[in-house]
């Protein structure tokens, strides 16, 4: 099979995962090209996918969908494609990007020796020509520029990278042994070296009863071998006097110091002046347990994080104050945390966006978290852990069942008799079974009005006229087909008028822009935060706790689509404003043209993520973004979102 490119290997990914046939205009949409080229793409993809069990067929009128008559041969193809990514890609693009890792791997590896190299023999390694080499290195400094550090160029010393001593062991550890595409851990450093620090470092956090999750002892080997290096090179960093009293009183100090003299007796390496270094990195190594954690430092996190739950009942009415667990977790990571922030360790977090899509109330809860801890700190949380915080506040949420689905009860009213009210349960649960249960079966003489207050739904077979209630369905003795969809579309998906016109009332019909012509996320949310505040929809209040909660982390998610919302809100009605824009614009680092800012009440948290979910599945899972961007009117939005209910 010939190699497929990037924006092919996007398009099978988006034809795999959709359950319905997509446009040639929905996809140029969503890949920013011509309806043109898209047509060319599924040529070759079809050319390519010839002989691995599967074709994309073109329906006239409808668009494209992907058939697979050999699941298991396409399945490896797939696979191979999704794991393996970038390794396949062809292009000029792609091979443009791998010699601009290239040079910033080349020059990385340079300062673990101090070395510099000159322009033409880099040029002559990599096989380019020496303009070529000229042509890449904005790029190259651009990308080390986000850390701090600079690329000289001199003719006589040629190009090296220069900065803090700190910035560069940070920029090495995060670029060679993190970077997808770089592999070099092992040819740098000898595996016997790696093996033996690594039981050293054991054996001294043994000694000390220090538990490091697997991850922090990787990252504290690799750091202590760029520390060997650039040790070896005069290479050390400075410190301040109350760095260093702060450190030298610790568990961690100790460790570090164990761990260092063993260092000069069993690889002969005397760097003693490293210890602040070590420690500082055990200090804000990840734990598996908070028994280090003395009494006084527990206290204090304890204390803010007392303030943090208050802040988030204030906020969203979730009360976590009997929640010791939560309590019991978030001080074992803060302590660690903390000494991340404060020494500006930055760290990545692999999931934050799965955290974000999948759990974004908890995520809500960690920016409230991190809000008030700023107040109380002073310390500046990253997007990345804030991420982290929200996994704690993602168990506690599920324990309360706040981020469960909502299991319906039905109650069966029928008059045929057990055997045909077995039927109607069984065959309700085999089709919809882990979203409702059957509280009771009963005869009409047995129906009384306040029975309908502890159920979401009533099926009977027999006419039910001494009471009116829309909780009542009438279904035939031997359930049909079209039975079970209407109890699916009044008890699941609750798709009818009726719902349509709750819709209405959320999502204002006086709220939905459309081919708006902005070009900044500052603009777009002004535009529409004006217009509801003008409406009294929101207040000032929660107009400017939307842009504070869009400096705390971009609500920017995939696809076109960033979901902006307050941090607090004081109105009392949830309404949302949709805004398609005429062309995408940088939100923050993603591309973005339809923008969805939800103002959901405090004490209505619950259905801000339901909300929040329903948007995600519909816009993004099942690229619905496209059509709304292209051809849905106000009606159609919302006829076809209601769909999705969660």
């Amino acid at each position: 099979m010939k190699l497929l490119n990037k924006r092919e290997v996007e398009i099978l990914h988006l034809l795999a995962n959709s359950k319905e046939c997509q446009t040639g205009k929905s996809i140029a949409l969503l890949l920013e090209v011509s309806s043109r080229t898209i047509r060319n793409d599924m040529k070759k993809l079809n050319a390519a996918l010839e002989k691995h069990g599967a074709m994309i067929v073109s329906h006239k009128g409808v668009g494209y969908e992907l058939e697979i008559w050999e699941e298991e041969v396409f399945d490896q193809l797939y696979t191979e494609y999704l794991d393996t990514g970038s390794n396949h890609l062809d292009g000029n693009a792609n091979h443009s990007a791998h010699l601009e890792d290239e040079i910033v791997k080349k020059l990385l590896m340079n300062t673990l020796t101090d070395t510099s190299i000159h322009q033409e023999e880099f040029a002559e390694e990599l096989f380019i020509s020496l303009s070529a080499l000229k042509s890449y290195l904005p790029l190259v400094k651009q990308r080390m520029a986000a850390f701090d550090l600079s690329v000289t160029t001199d003719r006589c010393n040629g190009i090296k990278i220069t900065g803090n001593e700190d910035k560069i062991r940070y920029c090495i550890s995060e670029y060679l042994f993190n970077h997808p595409t770089s592999h070099i851990y092992h040819d740098l450093f000898p595996k016997n070296e790696i093996d033996r620090l690594k039981e050293i470092t054991l054996n001294a956090l043994l000694k000390h009863q220090l538990k490091l999750t697997d991850t922090a002892l990787e990252n504290l080997i690799i750091h202590m071998e760029i520390t060997i290096r650039r040790f070896m090179n005069k290479k050390p960093l400075k410190w301040k006097v109350d760095d260093i009293e702060n450190m030298k009183g610790t568990k961690e100090f100790k460790v570090a110091s164990d761990i260092l003299n063993d260092i000069k007796e069993t690889l002969h390496i005397d760097m003693y002046d490293e210890i602040y270094y070590i420690t500082q990195h055990l200090l804000a190594s990840s734990r598996l347990s908070g028994s280090y954690i003395d009494s006084k430092e527990y206290k204090r996190i304890e204390q803010i994080l007392q303030h943090v739950i208050e802040e988030i009942k204030e906020k969203t009415s979730i009360d976590f104050r009997e929640d010791q667990k939560l309590m019991e977790g978030l001080i074992i990571h803060l302590k660690v945390a903390f000494k991340r922030i404060a020494y500006q360790m930055n760290i990545r977090n692999e999931v934050l966006n799965s955290i974000k899509n999948n759990y974004p109330l908890a995520f809500q809860l960690a920016v409230i978290a991190s809000q008030e801890i700023y107040k109380r700190t002073s310390l500046e949380i990253d997007e990345n852990e804030i991420g982290f915080l929200a996994i704690h506040f993602g168990v506690a949420l599920e324990k309360k069942g706040l981020n469960k689905q909502q299991i319906k009860k039905i109650m069966i009213v029928c008059g045929s008799g057990l055997a045909t009210a077995s039927l109607i349960r069984e065959k309700i649960l085999n089709n919809y079974g882990q979203q409702v249960s059957i509280v009771e079966t009963i005869s009409l003489a047995e129906l009384r009005e306040d029975m309908l207050d502890k159920v979401d739904l009533v099926v009977s077979t027999v006419p039910i006229t001494h009471i009116h209630s829309e909780k009542i369905v009438k279904i035939n003795p031997i359930i049909s087909h079209k039975d079970l969809s209407t109890i699916k579309a009044r008890v699941l998906d609750e798709h009818s008028d009726q719902n349509i016109n709750s819709y209405r009332n959320i999502y204002k019909q006086d709220l939905f822009f459309k081919n708006v012509d902005l070009s900044t996320k500052e603009e777009v949310l002004h535009y529409m935060t004006d217009v509801m505040q003008q409406k009294n929809y929101i207040d000032s209040y929660t107009k400017d706790s939307i842009f504070e909660r869009e400096q705390m982390a971009s609500t920017e998610l995939c696809h076109l689509l960033a979901i902006p919302h307050p941090l607090d809100n004081n109105m009392t009605n949830t309404v949302i404003a949709v805004c398609i824009l005429q062309k995408p614009i940088v939100w923050d680092k993603e591309k973005v043209q339809v923008v969805i800012v939800l103002s959901v009440p405090k004490n209505q948290q619950k259905r801000w993520e339901m909300m929040f979910k329903q948007l995600y599945h519909f816009l993004i899972e099942d690229f619905g973004i496209t059509k709304l961007i292209s051809e849905y009117s106000y009606e159609d939005f919302l006829r076809n979102l209601s769909k999705y209910k969660e």
